[in-house]
C-alpha cells in the first residue's frame, strides 16, 4: 500500500502541490490524469522518493519515505520501486539485453539469475528479437517495452510511470498499455501512471483527475 498524506511542494515562490492526499491499495492501477503543468509529474517524483515534500509524508508499506536517508531511498528505488519514463532513458551504447540487466549490474546481483529473469521478461513482452539491438535500431514501442522490462527486473512492489506512451504512436500506445494492463491483472502489480491522455488513463482501474496541484476527482473504472 502507498499513502500520501497532506503533500505540499513549492519551487521557489511557486506552489505546485497543495495538501494532496492519495491512497493506492496493493494491486491497483491508478491513472493520475491532468494537463501539462498541473503538478502530476511532481507528485509522482515525490511518491518515488526522488523529491522530498515541503510538508506531509509518503508511506510505502508503512514506511515513511520522508524519514529515510538518501542512501536508504536509493536502495528502495533499486529493490521495490520501478520507474518508467516517457523518454525511455535507455543507454544508447548498450544493447537491449544490457539495458534490461543494468539494475542487476548496479546491484551486483547474481548474473545467472539476472539473465534468466531478463529472458523471461523479454519473452513476456515480445522483445526477444531485439535483445541484441541498440536503442537506435528499435522502434519507440520496442524501446518502451525494454524500459518496462528493466524496471521489472528486480520484481518491484510498485511500478511508477511518467507519461509512458507520450512518445509513441497510436499502435504502439495500444500495445504498451495492453501489456501494462495484463501485467497488473496477472501479477497483481501495483501501478501508478501520470498521463494527459483520457484514452491511456482508461487502462487503469482508477482515474484520479488532477489540476492546479490538487486532486479534483477520483473514480473507479474497472
Amino acid at each position: 500500500m502507498l499513502k500520501a498524506e497532506k503533500i505540499d511542494y513549492s519551487y521557489g515562490d511557486h506552489e505546485i502541490l497543495h495538501g494532496v492526499d492519495l491512497l493506492v491499495e496493493d494491486g491497483e492501477f491508478v491513472s493520475i490524469m491532468g494537463e501539462s503543468g498541473s503538478g502530476k509529474s511532481t507528485l509522482l517524483s515525490i511518491l518515488a522518493g526522488n523529491l522530498r515534500p515541503a510538508s506531509g509524508r509518503v508511506l510505502l508499506g508503512g514506511r515513511d519515505l520522508s524519514a529515510m536517508s538518501e542512501r536508504e531511498l536509493a536502495r528502495l528505488r533499486c529493490t521495490e520501486i520501478g520507474f518508467v519514463y516517457q523518454e525511455f532513458h535507455l543507454i544508447p551504447t548498450l544493447r537491449a539485453a544490457e539495458n534490461i540487466l543494468l539494475p542487476n549490474y548496479l546491484a551486483r546481483g547474481d548474473a545467472k539469475e539476472g539473465k534468466k529473469k531478463m529472458a523471461e521478461l523479454a519473452e513476456r513482452m515480445s522483445i526477444s528479437h531485439v535483445l541484441s539491438s541498440f536503442p537506435e535500431e528499435m522502434s519507440g514501442g520496442e524501446c518502451q517495452r525494454v524500459a518496462i522490462a528493466r524496471a521489472l527486473l528486480y520484481s518491484p512492489s510498485i511500478l511508477l510511470m511518467d507519461e509512458p506512451t507520450g512518445n509513441l504512436d497510436s499502435v504502439a500506445t495500444e500495445k504498451v498499455m495492453t501489456l501494462l494492463s495484463e501485467l497488473n491483472r496477472e501479477l497483481s502489480l501495483t501501478m501508478i501512471q501520470v498521463t494527459h491522455s483520457e484514452l491511456t488513463a482508461q487502462y487503469g482501474t482508477r482515474i484520479v483527475h488532477f489540476g492546479d496541484g490538487r486532486i479534483l476527482s477520483d473514480e473507479v473504472v474497472r
